[in-house]
């Protein structure tokens, strides 16, 4: 599942159109993305050491996207996280005191290309 080239990604999104969009904003950058729709399955696979994380708020499980963002910090604080939610009180100055630095994005029609910015901006490709 996982191979040595490329960029790991995980993409952790519940909602399957939305999986389908990011991929295929990130499909030209190659590397490894896998996807997941819990919190609990992301963690879970943290041991495949991602570049990055693209985090939905909510989600299915147990856990929401802070949650998940808060354990992948603790295991990792080096991993680039993006969350990407329609949720804007996720994007307060207490959250990023609380959580760490971390990129956010609010679900719109265009975001999926400023997703496809940013991480061309990021990461060592």
């Amino acid at each position: 599942m996982f191979s040595q080239s490329g960029p790991v990604i995980f993409i952790v999104e519940d909602n399957l159109l939305y999986q389908q969009l990011i991929a295929r904003e990130l499909e030209t950058f190659g590397g490894q993305v896998s996807f997941y729709t819990s919190g609990e399955a992301c963690l879970a696979d943290l041991g495949h050491r991602p570049e990055m994380v693209v985090l939905d708020y909510n989600l299915d499980g147990q856990i929401n996207g802070l949650e998940a963002l808060e354990e992948i910090r603790k295991f990792d604080p080096s991993i680039f996280v993006v969350l990407f939610s329609s949720q804007q009180e996720v994007h307060s100055k207490e959250n990023l005191k609380r959580y760490g630095t971390f990129d956010f994005l609010e679900k719109r029609d265009h975001s999926f290309s400023l997703l496809r910015q940013l991480v061309k901006a990021r990461m060592r490709w």
